[in-house]
């Protein structure tokens, strides 16, 4: 069981970005709800494509499709990825921490 904690989400987005226990950054698509930043989640060993990550404090269950994975730095916002990104007004995807 792998452990993971995430650091960013982009709720306009569906994605967010993970930090697993071995240091190494994954984004995601979540299929459903998203989780909090900072949540502490289990799953698998990450691999592209569908995977469900468990919140073991709530018991909560997300399905999310993974992106990337295995990056040792951490990457690009979420929406860096599609190239259409566009800041709207007030949204917080790929605002550097604490500066929204």
């Amino acid at each position: 069981m792998h452990k993971y904690r995430v650091i960013e989400r982009c709720a306009e987005e569906s994605r967010l970005t993970l930090r697993c226990s071995r240091g190494h950054h994954h984004m995601a698509r979540a299929l459903s709800v998203l989780p909090v930043v900072n949540a502490a989640l289990e799953g698998a060993r990450p691999r592209l494509g569908f995977g469900i990550l468990l919140c073991p404090q709530s018991g909560s269950i997300y399905r999310v499709i993974f992106e990337s994975i295995d990056n040792t730095e951490m990457p690009l916002a979420p929406m860096a990825m599609s190239g259409a990104w566009h800041r709207s007004q007030g949204a917080s995807c790929g605002a550097p921490r604490g500066s929204v």
